[in-house]
C-alpha cells in the first residue's frame, strides 16, 4: 500500500433533502496513487446507492490534482442537491492529497 493514500473530505449539505434527514455532513473518501494522483476507489456518504455509484462514476480513474475538470463533471453530470457539498468534499479531498505528499517528502528527507 505504500505508493497509495486515503484521503477523505467533508462538507455540510444544504437542509430540506433526503440526505440532510440522515447526516448534516457529506464525506468523501478516495484511495489515491501517489504517484499517478488518479483516483483508484472512491466512496460517498450519499444515500441511495445509484448516487453513491454515480459518483464513484465521476471519480475513479480521474487525477485529482485535476480539481477544475472533476468541477466540470460535477457541474454536467451531476444534478442532485447535493453537488455543491461534493465539489467541496473533493477539493478538501485534494488538499488533503498535496498535503499528504509533503509529509512523504519530509519523512524522506528525515531518515
Amino acid at each position: 500500500m505504500g505508493n497509495r493514500v486515503l484521503v477523505t473530505g467533508y462538507s455540510k449539505i444544504p437542509g430540506g433533502i433526503s440526505a440532510s434527514d440522515v447526516y448534516s455532513v457529506i464525506g468523501v473518501s478516495m484511495e489515491v496513487d501517489v504517484e499517478t494522483g488518479e483516483i483508484i476507489k472512491a466512496d460517498c456518504s450519499l444515500v441511495t446507492q445509484l448516487a453513491r455509484e454515480f459518483v464513484k462514476r465521476i471519480l475513479e480513474g480521474e487525477k485529482l490534482t485535476d480539481i477544475s475538470g472533476l468541477e466540470h463533471k460535477f457541474k454536467n453530470d451531476y444534478h442532485g442537491s447535493t453537488r455543491k457539498a461534493l465539489i467541496t468534499a473533493t477539493k478538501i479531498c485534494c488538499d488533503r492529497y498535496l498535503k499528504a505528499l509533503e509529509n512523504r517528502k519530509a519523512l524522506e528527507t528525515s531518515k
